[in-house]
C-alpha cells in the first residue's frame, strides 16, 4: 500500500479521533468493572478491544503522516 501524506487539516481531524478513541477508551475501562449485566460487559470489552487496535491504527497513520 502506498503511503499517502496528509495535509494539516487531515493530520488535526486524525489526531482528534484519536483523542477521542482514547477518552472513550479510557471511560469503558473504569466502567467495565461497574456494569452487573453480562450481555453489556461482553458488549463493553468487544468495544475496548476494537478501539483499541483503532487507536493503533490512528497512530500508524499518524507516525507514517509525519514521514
Amino acid at each position: 500500500m502506498a503511503t499517502k501524506e496528509l495535509a494539516l487539516h487531515e493530520q488535526l481531524e486524525v489526531h482528534e479521533v484519536l483523542i477521542f478513541k482514547t477518552t472513550c477508551v479510557t471511560k469503558s475501562k473504569l466502567f467495565v468493572d461497574l456494569v452487573q449485566d453480562k450481555k453489556l460487559k461482553e458488549i463493553i470489552e468487544e468495544d475496548l478491544e476494537l478501539s483499541t487496535k483503532a487507536i493503533k491504527d490512528l497512530r500508524k497513520v499518524l507516525a507514517d503522516a509525519s514521514k
